[in-house]
């Protein structure tokens, strides 16, 4: 990977902006990058939170089904993104609600406002333009971080699809 590629930025809109526009170009065929996003293998592989890995990453994959990353468990919390798919047209659309969670042991839970993530994958060339648009963010710290977090998410997935 060059230099050039690696400063590369994926997040288009200006941080803590709505919507959170991110749009990267990934050496893969469009199908290869949609599975990318829906199968738990290949998700535990690139959406890393800045602390390491996921602990677990659950999927169904249909209209209505649910989707789970868990990115801390402990015995006095889990911290986690949850939501339900919205819309699934592989390998050109994927839409899905979107909440952080963080659940406690004593049965409490406290949940970020449900925003919307909007995925396109376009064929270009031997390469698939990807444009997420994350929308319905409260906060501006709150797109801060989701804008941050999916550009790093990009990064890695651009490091996976190409090897």
């Amino acid at each position: 990977m060059s230099v050039q590629e690696i400063d590369k930025q994926f997040l288009k809109s200006e941080p803590g902006q709505e919507p959170v526009i991110v749009e990267g170009l990934f050496r893969a065929a469009p199908a290869r990058v949609f599975r990318a996003f829906t199968e738990p293998d290949e998700v535990q592989s690139w959406f890393v939170p800045k602390s390491g890995g996921l602990v677990s990453v659950d999927i169904d994959l249909k209209v209505g089904g649910k989707w789970c990353f868990v990115i801390e468990k402990t015995q006095e919390k889990q911290i986690h993104f949850e939501g339900e798919y919205l819309t699934i047209d592989a390998p050109r659309r994927l839409e899905f609600s979107w909440r952080h969670v963080q659940e406690f042991a004593d049965g409490t839970r406290e949940a970020t406002d449900t925003s919307q993530v909007a995925i396109t994958f376009t064929e270009a060339g031997k390469a698939t333009e990807v444009k997420l648009r994350h929308e319905a963010i409260k906060t501006e710290d709150a797109r801060r971080g989701v804008g941050g977090g999916w550009d790093g998410c990009f990064r890695r997935l651009a490091e996976i699809t190409i090897a």
